[in-house]
């Protein structure tokens, strides 16, 4: 039996496997390395940051995903396949590692931020937001 996810290294590990997943991908990869230009020195601690805070309650992270998202939006459009293809990388990276409540709620508070950001995105196609 799999453990569940208790501690700021359980959300280490997570973060830091999905990451080494995402990155090779063909579809979603570009969008960190390419678009995005991420410094992997400073986005996985701070991804590490958000999921404690969601999932443990530590209140580390501080940012606004949603902007960042919308800003990213208008330089490569995002698209529901690209979050599906993140959410295929985040439930196969916790179901290898853990199981239990908190792994679960990892699943329904990442469906929760994909259907949030589609929505954003197409309201910022209609209303002109986040220019």
């Amino acid at each position: 039996m799999k453990k569940d996810i208790s501690n700021s290294e359980d959300i280490a590990l997570l973060v830091n496997q999905f990451y080494d997943l995402v990155v090779k991908d063909d579809l979603i990869g570009p969008f960190f390395t390419n678009v995005a230009n991420v410094d992997w020195k400073d986005h996985l601690p701070h991804m590490i940051q958000f999921w404690e805070t969601v999932l443990l309650g530590k209140a580390t992270f501080e940012g606004w995903p949603m902007r960042t998202h919308l800003v990213l939006n208008k330089k490569a459009a995002l698209k529901e396949e690209h979050f599906d293809r993140w959410m295929e990388y985040w439930f196969k990276t916790l179901d290898e590692n853990f199981e239990g409540p908190i792994a679960l709620e990892a699943k329904n508070r990442a469906k929760i931020m994909r259907d949030l950001i589609l929505f954003k995105i197409e309201q910022q196609k209609t209303q002109n937001i986040i220019q």
